[in-house]
């Protein structure tokens, strides 16, 4: 595995969807760059001294940067391949979000007052009033918007087209936290607050189709996720269960609990010195399968959640266990395997061309896992640099590594055998 130099003081890094750049910003200035070379393509500066950046949006297509200023009251936009232009939308602003045609930028306004969809070529503005929070459909045909209303919560449809809506319909929620599509846009998952155990699946078309509640009087839902090309719905609750529902039937079809059994893979994370490079090596070592784990419980709930991308595995964090990553086989519904750290798990996630899960620990390591072996891998600097994100680019050539204010791009060769 290469390494770039490290990009020090960056605070928000990102790659295009189409993986050729990479934008970095230290909150007051964008660079971008190539991801082949690194090289300078594009250098911006705010228009106002001292002005700080908010929020960061790459368009769909790659060719635009949004640059939001909340405290300056004006969002800016720049095309990546040319420094000098430059648009600016003048609007009190809270979030910013591309449309799919990377014509039309959304914006939600400041106390989420009203939302207003901006087109870049012919000026025109629409407005919405009293948004929540906005969702594309994947084919980029439809927008949901959740919507506050005589205190209750509802959620419409509209059509990307001209802006009309289609639908409208009460999202039977305290306070809706999440609104997501499912990866053939059949159903709109809608997440309510984590204060009650509540998700319901939408149909576009015809409304409430499922209303999801195990219990109540309890605290709810941490984390969902829709599968990435099947019919299922992985949940994550503030208990230890792992909740798998199929689309088709619209039932939950098992409950996973976060425990041991004696036909686990266990690898724990180990380390010694080599008495030749005087360095310290880590390994994994495979655990005797039944061994019994003392960890303490302080804390509950499944606080990260992720299918791979053939959505034949669920990686998962228990936060009573922090240090562990437990794996399951979705093919068989069992647990297939956990990874024990030193530290506790910061974040994870799956290659998108591979049965590869990436996992890092706040450590100087990155930590690999597939079906067929698990490894680590140390970061080549004299500098500590701790790794506590990681994020792919979609050809999966690259991915950037995350310290707390420093990038480092990172150019892997992985395939399911590594």
């Amino acid at each position: 595995m290469n390494f770039s130099e490290i990009f020090p003081g960056v605070i928000f890094a990102q790659f295009a969807p189409n993986s050729k750049y990479i934008v970095l910003s230290n909150g007051t200035r964008v660079i971008v760059k190539e991801t082949d070379q690194l090289q300078s393509i594009n250098f911006t500066h705010s228009q106002i001294n001292d002005a700080q950046i908010q929020q960061i949006e790459i368009s769909p297509n790659s060719e635009l940067i949004a640059l939001s200023y909340p405290k300056k009251g004006y969002i800016e936009i720049r095309k990546i391949d040319d420094i000098n232009w430059c648009a600016r939308i003048d609007d009190s602003v809270e979030t910013i979000q591309w449309c799919p045609d990377s014509i039309q930028l959304a914006v939600i306004s400041e106390f989420q007052i009203k939302a207003s969809i901006y087109n870049l070529n012919n000026k025109n503005v629409t407005h919405f009033k009293n948004p929540k929070q906005i969702s594309f459909s994947h084919n980029g045909r439809f927008m949901v918007m959740s919507e506050r209303k005589d205190a209750k919560d509802f959620i419409g449809i509209y059509s990307v087209r001209d802006w009309k809506i289609l639908n409208y319909q009460s999202s039977d929620t305290l306070d809706t936290a999440l609104l997501q599509w499912s990866y053939n846009d059949s159903f709109i998952g809608v997440q309510d607050t984590e204060l009650n155990f509540r998700l319901n699946l939408h149909c576009p078309c015809q409304g409430l189709q499922m209303k999801f509640e195990p219990y109540s009087y309890s605290l709810g839902i941490k984390i969902s996720r829709f599968a990435n090309q099947s019919d299922l719905m992985a949940i994550g609750a503030n208990d230890e269960k792992l909740r798998i529902i199929n689309l088709l039937t619209l039932k939950q079809i098992t409950e996973l609990e976060h425990k041991i059994t004696k036909d686990v893979l266990i690898y724990k994370e180990e380390e010694y010195s080599d008495q030749y490079s005087q360095r310290v090596v880590t390994k994994f070592t495979q655990m005797e399968q039944g061994c019994k784990i003392n960890l303490s419980k302080t804390q509950n709930g499944i606080s990260l959640l992720e299918w791979s991308y053939k959505d034949d595995y669920i990686a998962t964090k228990f936060d009573g266990m922090q240090n562990c990553v437990f794996i399951w086989d979705m093919e068989l519904l069992t647990l297939k395997a956990i990874m024990i750290q030193i530290l506790p798990v910061k974040s994870f996630t799956w290659s998108k061309n591979s049965t590869t899960l990436t996992v890092c620990t706040g450590s100087s390591k990155i930590f690999f896992w597939n079906p067929t072996c698990t490894s680590a891998c140390d970061m080549p600097f004299d500098k500590n640099f701790h790794v506590v994100k990681i994020d792919w680019s979609s050809d999966q050539k690259s991915m950037l590594l995350f310290d707390k204010s420093d990038v480092v791009v990172a150019y892997p060769t992985l395939d399911d055998s590594f």
